[in-house]
């Protein structure tokens, strides 16, 4: 008589994780296609006729003066801002598996951007902002990684270098993706943050772009403002459906243990 319902609030909690986890796909899902719209609907800013807010600008990148590019850590380019990632192919669960990432790294540099009409200096915040096209690179189980993944991993205290055994004639080990976007000196970006006033110096007035607007959103992006809103709407449509059925079967699964 005890087993029975202690049997079945084990169950539900089991589902009510399923719960938790789609709503918050769900939310994440809703974030990105509200950012999407957002960036649709913030007008594109001339340079020159920037004022404090919100600022949505395009423009050629380059590094400011007294700032050095930065070497990208997979293919060493010049690099102003990079996204680098690890990933490692984990197994099990009725999927037949997931890629968890193992290392992940943004960095960017202060830069200016020039849209032809006037300049204006880029702060990336710490925490983020950058959207980068991404280079993927797959080393399948027991295979040798490229000369670049090699010399990253060897360089790289954050990643552990991938198991490998052989076993006779075959290899295996570890599956991984390696994932570097960049973006470079002389580059064409979009920017979407809040412009404030800085100090030019001899009565000059300047803007710094270096903060989230009032709804969040910093973005730094070598893509064009037309596939940042495709992406925003298809990405964050995919995690809706995902949560959704992800709560959906918890819902059920958290209800029909106690009816049936």
């Amino acid at each position: 008589m005890v087993q029975g319902p202690i049997v079945k609030l084990l169950m539900s909690g089991f589902g009510l994780v399923f719960v938790v986890v789609g709503l918050y796909t769900m939310n994440r899902g809703r974030k990105q296609r509200a950012q999407s719209e957002r960036i649709a609907d913030t007008e594109t800013t001339r340079i020159r006729d920037l004022g404090g807010g919100t600022a949505e600008i395009k423009g050629t990148a380059h590094p400011t003066d007294g700032a050095t590019a930065m070497e990208s850590p997979i293919t060493r380019a010049d690099a102003l801002a990079f996204h680098v990632e690890v990933e490692e192919w984990e197994s099990g669960g009725d999927s037949g598996g997931h890629w968890e990432t193992e290392h992940e790294e943004q960095r960017a540099v202060s830069m200016t951007v020039d849209d032809g009409t006037g300049e204006v200096r880029v702060e990336p915040p710490s925490d983020g902002g950058l959207n980068v096209d991404l280079t993927r690179t797959k080393v399948g189980s027991g295979e040798e990684p490229p000369e670049p993944i090699r010399r990253y991993v060897e360089r790289e205290a954050g990643v552990n270098e991938a198991t490998r055994h052989e076993l006779g004639p075959l290899a295996i080990g570890d599956r991984r993706r390696y994932s570097e976007g960049v973006i470079e000196p002389g580059e064409e970006v979009y920017v979407l943050g809040t412009a404030r006033e800085a100090d030019a110096g001899w009565g000059e007035r300047a803007f710094v772009i270096d903060e989230p607007t009032g709804s969040g959103d910093f973005v730094l992006s070598d893509k064009s403002e037309a596939d940042l809103i495709r992406e925003g709407k298809r990405g964050g449509l995919v995690f809706l459906i995902v949560g959704g059925l992800f709560a959906l079967v918890g819902s059920l699964f958290t209800v029909v243990v106690w009816v049936v």
